[in-house]
């Protein structure tokens, strides 16, 4: 027979399951207690508030200000970049033989990033080269011409003088026979010995070995063999041989000098002049610089395309067997050891920044000290054309576990004071005229201007305007207005 909950009874509760019943119950009537505890407290603080409001005025909260340290900071983001930055160009003219890197790839300092075909720029040394000898030894070969003409320009110069003088001392000779031979032979030798005398005796005046000696005797010596044939029976038919003689040397040296005047001509059209060795000298300076720069363009690809710090490749468009310009842009480095954040700040914040401040740098979730670097003198336009300044952050420490491109949440410390007058940041209030604080004194709410210093995201330093024992109130009240009655309540 079943059993009916009614008053006074009870439903049996099997060992164990009807204790924990009971402890439920006893758990559940404890906190309706304090539920109702809770609520009347509220209803009995409220009908204080009330009776107080109804006594004196709007019930507010205040503080008192305190001295403490404060740290003024700007909260932001921006962007992981290599510090530096290398974009990379094509170094010599030529041919890429292989790309060994693409977009993204991280490398270290001395590996190659790309490399040349060098059996092309093998080639293009060699023509060089071979144009160089070419140049040489066309060079040389037009020096040694131009030596050989000289030479024979000399040499004509030389005989034509030489030339002349036995020209014209065969021609005073003939002419003296020529008139010998029209006078009697006595006259003759008369006159023959009145010169032979005359040369004898200025012979002596002169010193042997002098040009002037050596002419004076060999005039005397043919004198003498004059007065040997003026005194032979056989007089005008030697002298009309003699005369023969002369005349015959005096076509043979004009038949010379003709030649001569022919060699110096030649030999004159020949020699380089100004002009000729400038132009041979600029052939061959020219053919030294492209051998020179064509050597150096060699040894540039030779070394091909290398990484100059630890970094990423972060744009790439060189292309394997494509030729490329010297200048041509190949590759974009970006460094991975020395690393930056950066940020555009408003104009409110950049006028709080400064070079050295620090910071905390959080990317993906891991925390790096950081302190600014550089802050652009120039502002750019943002958007709604507001003003926005450039800003980085030099990481101070950094790791391999940090991606270029990531975005870094920033904490930049900008200001710090010590022991200032501090206030919760929602009692300062702003208008047109300035920042202020509501004060109660007395019960009566006061409008106290203040000149604010620095804040944080719960205080703000006062400089001017207020003590340590002036109530703050904190919060907005609406209608709260100088001279309103109060009750202050902690």
């Amino acid at each position: 027979m079943k059993r009916r909950r009614g008053a006074g009874n009870t439903l049996p509760q099997e060992d164990g399951q009807g204790t924990g019943m009971k402890r439920g119950r006893r758990k559940r009537g404890k906190m309706y207690i304090f539920i109702a505890v809770v609520i009347v407290s509220f209803v009995v603080l409220r009908l204080a508030g009330l009776a107080a409001a109804g006594d004196g005025g709007t019930v507010v909260t205040a503080v008192c200000a305190e001295r403490g340290d404060i740290q003024e900071s700007i909260r932001t983001s921006g962007t992981v970049l290599g510090e530096e930055v290398k974009v990379i160009y094509a170094p010599v003219d030529g041919t890429l033989a292989e790309v060994y890197v693409t977009a993204g790839d991280a490398v270290k300092a001395g590996d190659r990033l790309a490399c040349y075909d060098m059996e092309k720029m093998e080639k293009r040394l060699r023509q060089s080269l071979l144009q160089l000898e070419k140049s040489e030894a066309g060079y040389h070969g037009a020096l040694v011409d131009n030596s050989q003409n000289q030479a024979k320009l000399n040499e004509a110069n030389v005989n034509l003088g030489v030339l002349d003088q036995q020209i014209a001392d065969n021609k005073a000779y003939l002419k003296q026979l020529q008139g010998g031979l029209k006078t009697s032979q006595r006259q003759t030798q008369n006159d023959l010995a009145a010169a032979s005398y005359e040369l004898t005796r200025k012979l002596q005046e002169l010193t042997p070995g002098t040009e002037e000696y050596g002419q004076v005797n060999s005039e005397l010596s043919r004198i003498s063999y004059l007065q040997s044939v003026a005194s032979s029976s056989d007089y005008v038919a030697r002298m009309e041989q003699e005369i023969a003689d002369v005349q015959e040397r005096i076509a043979g040296y004009e038949t010379y000098k003709a030649q001569m005047e022919s060699q110096k001509t030649a030999s004159e059209s020949a020699v380089m002049d100004t002009y000729d060795r400038t132009q041979y000298d600029a052939d061959k300076e020219l053919a030294v610089m492209t051998y020179t720069e064509a050597e150096a363009e060699y040894d540039l690809a030779k070394q091909g395309i290398v990484a100059g710090f630890d970094g990423v490749v972060t744009e790439c468009e060189a292309v394997a067997g494509g030729p490329v310009m010297e200048g041509t842009r190949l590759l974009t480095l970006e460094s991975s050891g020395n690393l930056k954040i950066s940020f555009q700040a408003s104009q409110y914040d950049a006028l709080k920044l400064a070079l050295g401040q620090k910071a905390d740098v959080e990317i993906a979730g891991k925390v790096y000290p950081g302190e600014v670097s550089k802050i652009d003198r120039m502002a750019v336009k943002g958007e709604a054309n507001t003003p926005l300044v450039g800003v980085e952050i030099h990481l101070l420490e950094t790791d391999d576990s940090i991606i270029l491109g990531l975005e870094a949440k920033l904490t930049i410390y900008t200001s710090r004071a010590e022991g200032a007058l501090l206030v919760p940041v929602e009692a300062v209030n702003a208008d047109r005229d300035g920042d202020f604080l509501y004060v109660a004194e007395d019960g009566i709410v006061t409008r106290r201007p203040v000149i604010c210093g620095i804040s944080s995201d719960t205080y703000t330093e006062v400089l001017e305007g207020i003590t340590e024992e002036d109530q703050i109130i904190l919060g907005s009240y609406t209608g709260l207005t100088e001279g309103m009655s109060v009750t202050v309540v902690p």
